[in-house]
């Protein structure tokens, strides 16, 4: 009697142990190639169509989005769709090159197929951010020459992961001898949305009025893409490239309009944490006249002061191959030096 007592005791405990036991060492995210390989271990994350694969035999594995079939894992993820739909839970494969996310509290499991994946474990999302400056710069010259300057100019940029909100203005006004011999205002608008963290689409609005330009008002609105290389504290660097709408009405001049390509990048660098250069260049060249275009370069230096203050050097270039009104040169360039404030 005791020793059948021992046996069922013994044949109780294999039961619960040894499954648990086996799966323990069973239990592993499974990622499956094109080529048929399996490769086992940990699932870290999907980002930017790369999969990191840890593994306890090697350094975690880099696979390439495009080489993977089908993804399992034992534990549950947070998985994000080309659609922006997010779902979390465990990833089983059909075996018909479907995927299912596990069912959750709130609903039923969902089926999608490894190509509409966009991010698995994607990091957090980072707050809003709202920063931008407030340039201030003015001079006055007195005796045989009587001459005083002043401009104003101010940067703004807000971005989330998915959006990024931009906008300038800038105003310049001189005047020599008591007579006006600049005045001219320039603002631009953008928003872009990223599809991946480097890739976003945009629409650019830009505005000028310069009377010594016979400008009544140019305006250039467009679509186009861009790749954002880096966006970081201490440098940055994007480009981008579409097509716009050129219209300028003329005070003189007869008005005209076109359609142009428009060709830009941006870039900024700090120097030995105490100087920061920056440049934006922006090149439209007409698509309905060969030959013709127009481009602005702003580029500064500026240094630290004190309490958020900075001195800032500008010089501003701007140039039209081909203008149309008797007497307006083809290139503006301004040097603007002033102080600037950053929020």
């Amino acid at each position: 009697m005791m020793r059948q007592l021992r046996k069922t005791a013994m044949l109780l405990l294999c039961t619960c142990w040894l499954p648990g036991f086996v799966s323990g060492e069973a239990l592993a995210d499974t990622v499956t190639i094109s080529n048929g390989d399996r490769l086992t271990g940990k699932v870290v994350r999907l980002v930017e169509g790369t999969l990191t694969l840890e593994t306890s035999y090697s350094e975690p594995i880099l696979i390439d989005a495009e080489n993977i079939v089908a993804v399992e894992t034992d534990a549950p993820v947070e998985m994000r769709l080309d659609g922006g739909e997010i779902f979390k839970g465990r990833i089983s494969a059909m075996g018909d090159g479907r995927l299912a996310i596990g069912a959750s509290e709130e609903r039923e499991p969902v089926l999608t197929r490894w190509e509409e994946v966009a991010a698995i474990n994607p990091p957090p999302v980072p707050p809003a951010k709202l920063k931008g400056s407030v340039t201030v710069g003015a001079n006055m010259q007195s005796g045989n020459t009587d001459r005083s300057a002043a401009s104003v100019a101010l940067e703004a940029t807000r971005r989330d992961a998915e959006h990024r909100f931009s906008m300038s203005f800038l105003h310049n006004y001189a005047e020599e001898d008591d007579e006006i011999n600049t005045r001219n205002t320039f603002g631009a608008f953008k928003y872009d949305y990223f599809f991946t963290l480097k890739t976003f689409g945009y629409l650019s609005v830009e505005m000028l009025k310069d009377e010594f330009k016979d400008l009544n008002l140019r305006t250039i609105i467009g679509p186009g893409a861009g790749y954002q290389f880096w966006d970081e504290e201490r440098t940055a660097l994007g480009l981008e490239g579409g097509i716009a709408y050129f219209n300028e009405d003329r005070e003189e001049g007869e008005d005209d309009h076109w359609i142009t390509g428009r060709l830009a990048g941006n870039f900024r660098y700090r120097l030995l944490d105490r100087i920061e250069f920056s440049e934006k260049l922006v090149f439209y060249p007409s698509l309905e006249d060969f030959g013709k275009y127009t481009l602005r370069n702003e580029a500064s230096l500026s240094t630290p002061i004190v309490f958020g203050w900075a001195l800032n050097l500008s010089n501003i270039i701007d140039y039209d191959s081909d203008p149309d009104t008797e007497g307006v040169k083809k290139t503006d360039s301004y040097w603007i030096l002033g102080l600037l404030y950053e929020f």
